[in-house]
């Protein structure tokens, strides 16, 4: 069985699955459970798997269908990654084309990337498994001192996936910062692109919890990876990415 289909089962079974309940009254009179040990001993139900195979065949077709090609793999790690960089960058692309607004600075945080992006075809399966929350597209407003305190935290964490920005410190103190390659402002706001998870607080960011919504969607992260990925495959565009020193901790 190859990769690209396990993965498939994964991801369908749990959809089929939700899907079918969803449609059935929710009314529990009791309820008995038994633990199972689930591996290689454990059979098929040839009545259950005759159910969930029409919806499983074309599930299956959308999943393995190429949308682009990667030039490497693309993985993430602690601080500038490839991955980090490459999602930054098309979320910043795309919300500049969407809402038609300037983006000053894009993130997002390295854990809602669950996957690397492979070396050859990428997949609709790739992007899943890739993004499989269903993270939102925001755009926020933020004062200079909002800003540093966005660094900080950078400096503290370094989670996060940066586009716009750069960093560069000296025994954790700021020795370069610049946006749009140009010193910070402090009379000037920024708009941030960011997905409504890190907006709203989580990842310990909660000083980004009542700065003002530029723009609130219902795009999702997946959707956003989607578009932009097959639009670079259809054009014939490797994706690739690189780290080029955006955040340099020293």
């Amino acid at each position: 069985m190859s990769k690209a289909t396990t993965n498939i089962r994964f991801w369908g079974f749990p959809m089929l699955f939700l899907w079918i309940t969803s449609c059935a009254p929710y009314l529990i009179q009791h309820h008995e459970y038994k633990l199972v040990d689930v591996d290689n001993q454990v059979s098929e139900k040839t009545e259950f798997i005759a159910f969930i195979q029409p919806y499983k065949a074309p599930l299956d077709a959308e999943m393995n269908r190429v949308i682009a090609e990667g030039a490497k793999e693309l993985s993430k790690k602690r601080g500038e990654s490839p991955l980090g960089n490459l999602v930054a960058d098309l979320q910043k692309e795309f919300t500049e084309e969407h809402f038609q607004i300037s983006i000053d600075i894009s993130l997002m945080n390295n854990g809602g990337l669950r996957n690397s992006l492979p070396e050859g075809d990428i997949t609709v399966g790739s992007i899943f498994e890739l993004s499989p929350f269903d993270n939102y597209l925001y755009v926020l407003e933020m004062q200079a001192s909002d800003i540093k305190r966005l660094v900080n935290y950078i400096i503290a964490y370094q989670n996060l996936g940066i586009s716009g920005m750069t960093l560069e410190t000296e025994n954790k103190e700021v020795k370069s910062l610049l946006i749009q390659g140009k010193p910070l402002d402090e009379s000037s706001t920024y708009s941030v692109a960011i997905n409504d998870y890190l907006a709203n607080g989580g990842d310990q960011m909660e000083f980004l919890k009542d700065l003002p919504r530029l723009f609130i969607s219902e795009i999702t992260l997946r959707d956003m990876l989607m578009k932009k990925i097959t639009s670079k495959g259809e054009q014939g565009i490797k994706i690739d990415a690189q780290i080029e020193g955006r955040q340099i901790f020293n």
